[in-house]
């Protein structure tokens, strides 16, 4: 059994020393459906004027419910305002909030 709460609060930590806010720099968290490994990938997505864009891996959630990705999504949004990036989710929508995943 998975704990959204402590997935949530682990993918915060991580986040924490990597992000610090800089001038002309964007930074956006990827959420990425491996529909192979059956997992949940989250990446933090910098991209700097005049620099290659950077993407570091922050956790994987072992696991393919979208019930259980919704709420670690909606404590990780409680723990920062970055804009999430859903990738290779197509048209599905949410199974609590019935909103489309984007």
């Amino acid at each position: 059994m998975i704990d959204e709460r402590k997935e949530a609060e682990l993918i915060l930590s991580r986040l924490a020393p990597l992000f610090t806010a800089q001038w002309h720099c964007q930074y956006r968290i990827d959420v990425v459906n491996n529909q192979y490994g059956h997992v949940f990938n989250f990446f933090l997505d910098i991209r700097r004027a005049k620099h290659r864009e950077r993407s570091i891996p922050l956790h994987t959630i072992h696991t393919a419910d979208l019930e259980v990705l919704e709420r670690v999504i909606t404590g990780v949004r409680s723990g920062t305002a970055l804009t999430m990036n859903f990738v290779d989710f197509g048209q599905v929508r949410w199974p609590l909030s019935q909103r489309w995943i984007r």
